[in-house]
């Protein structure tokens, strides 16, 4: 899809669409209804009768007839203005451009002119709206694949509107949605096409083309780094483990000002500890953590703030077989640390502590982690938003600015001292689970041992990963979590170094 900003006039597009924006309870504008009144006035009379209200996700395409230089007008609701923001017409222009993209038009127009938003917010959020919002998965379809896919999109800006601060705006939006988009495909592979060694290639390819340095250990290095979690949980499958580390050196300085760490399980059995057969399928998506990470460093590096990131990404699947850890098994990992196994469908955990523990002897003053970790904070949230948890609030604060400034939610989870005892071990240093109840936080605790203190945030995006239907720029299946707030919160950080 080609994305152009361009100041015209409504009356002198030419496009198969031109959608228009109604809030609701408010009169038409004078634009649309100059447009209304080459077409006989059915846009008025709609209002009059309340058949047009505004109201967000509402869409009304009106044949033209000849009578303007496009053939349809879409009429689309933002909602209440008092409610309106850049996070609500990025889902308007996702809701528009999925509905219109159905239809199979290929050439839309988006009249911008009367949007109460600066113009690089309005290029910004609108291209990474519909980028978003359009997304489809369709490589493995055998016909059809082209069918509503949009061609191009122009961004109509009023007269007054800053062009070039719109073509600023334009550009990260389109970085940022890209960068998602590709984590959803990532994520929507099958397992058989994504395992480990496919992720790695994957990031390689990555870091060529943006400019990252890029290192992949493979099994024998873990071996010699003594990463016990990571090549525990990968011992039972027959694909062998990578560990993926991706550096961004922005600013001329040796130090690392933050490191991004990601789980990817590229499918996840659950081990010995099966996990029922009903949405064991969904399994390809417990990579979400890595997708996120990798592809948020790629978007990162086009964007060059001044700021020095590394990201790591653990690889492995977690399989049963007779090689596989079991129950009661116990792990060295790569900090010294013991840990008794439970569960071996608590994996992620064992990954991500060999990850953190590698960022710490790399100097970063400061951690995120992001994995689908537990069911528990899905039970808690659903998909509405995902979990967090700190060591420090301060560092927590600039992670959940970065995500309401992307337009993603995430509500802080306790990590009680009380809860310590949970994850306690007779046997050795910790146990991998603590038991049924507060499974999110115990899991963050057990990650908590392994970041020497350092300011540290983990993410638990188990509910938002992956989605069940279509809601504004969110599409059913791998939807990208966290990467929009892992890119916002690199540059938000780099203009305070």
């Amino acid at each position: 899809m080609e994305i152009k900003i361009v100041k015209q006039r409504p009356q002198s597009i030419m496009a198969d669409v031109l959608a228009m924006p109604v809030f609701e309870g408010q009169d038409l504008s004078f634009e649309l209804k100059e447009l209304d009144a080459k077409l006989g006035g059915c846009i008025g009379e709609m209002k009059a009768k309340a058949e047009l209200k505004g109201k967000t996700g509402e869409l009304h395409l009106v044949n033209t007839l000849g009578n303007l230089p496009v053939r349809y007008l879409a009429v689309f609701g933002l909602g209440k203005a008092d409610k309106f923001n850049a996070d609500e017409f990025r889902k308007s222009a996702g809701e528009l451009s999925r509905a219109l993209s159905k239809k199979s038009f290929k050439d839309i127009a988006i009249w911008l002119g009367e949007m109460p938003l600066a113009a690089d917010v309005l290029a910004e959020t609108a291209s990474g709206g519909v980028l978003m919002g359009s997304y489809r998965f369709r490589k493995y379809f055998t016909s059809g694949n082209e069918n509503g896919i949009i061609d191009e999109i122009k961004l109509v800006l009023g007269d007054k509107a800053d062009l070039a601060s719109a073509s600023q705006g334009l550009i990260k939006g389109q970085i940022v949605a890209e960068a998602v988009c590709s984590a959803r495909d990532l994520v929507n592979e099958p397992s058989s096409n994504m395992t480990p060694t496919d992720l790695a290639d994957f990031a390689r390819r990555l870091a060529e083309s943006s400019g990252l340095d890029c290192e992949i250990f493979n099994e024998s290095q873990l071996l010699e780094k003594g990463m016990g979690g990571i090549l525990g949980v990968g011992q039972g499958s027959c694909q062998a483990p990578k560990f993926i580390i991706l550096k961004y050196t922005g600013r001329d300085s040796d130090e690392l000002d933050m490191a991004y760490v990601g789980k990817a399980i590229t499918f996840d059995s659950g081990g010995i500890s099966l996990k029922p057969w009903d949405k064991m399928w969904e399994m390809k998506s417990d990579m979400s953590g890595g997708a996120a990470v990798i592809t948020a460093m790629g978007a990162i590096a086009k964007l060059r703030p001044a700021i020095n990131i590394l990201g790591i990404v653990p690889a492995t699947e977690n399989m049963p077989s007779g090689c596989a850890i079991k129950p009661g098994d116990i792990l060295r990992m790569a900090s010294g640390k013991t840990v008794e196994i439970h569960s071996t469908d608590a994996e992620g955990r064992l990954i991500l502590a060999d990850a953190l523990d590698y960022a710490c002897k790399q100097g970063a003053k400061q951690m995120v982690d992001v994995a689908t970790l537990t069911g528990a904070c899905s039970r808690i949230f659903g998909s509405a938003c995902s979990g967090g948890f700190t060591n420090n609030d301060e560092f927590y604060s600039k992670v959940v600015a970065a995500a309401k400034q992307s337009g993603e939610c995430i509500w802080q989870l306790p990590t009680f001292e009380e809860y310590k005892e949970m994850i306690k071990s007779d046997v050795a240093d910790i146990k991998n689970v603590g038991g049924p109840v507060a499974g999110a936080s115990t899991a963050a605790l057990f990650l908590e041992e392994f970041v020497e203190n350092r300011p540290w945030v983990h993410l638990d995006i188990a509910g938002t990963a992956y989605l069940d239907k279509d809601n504004g720029y969110q599409v059913k299946g791998g939807s990208g979590a966290s990467v929009p707030t892992l890119i916002s919160l690199a540059l938000n950080i780099a203009k305070i170094l």
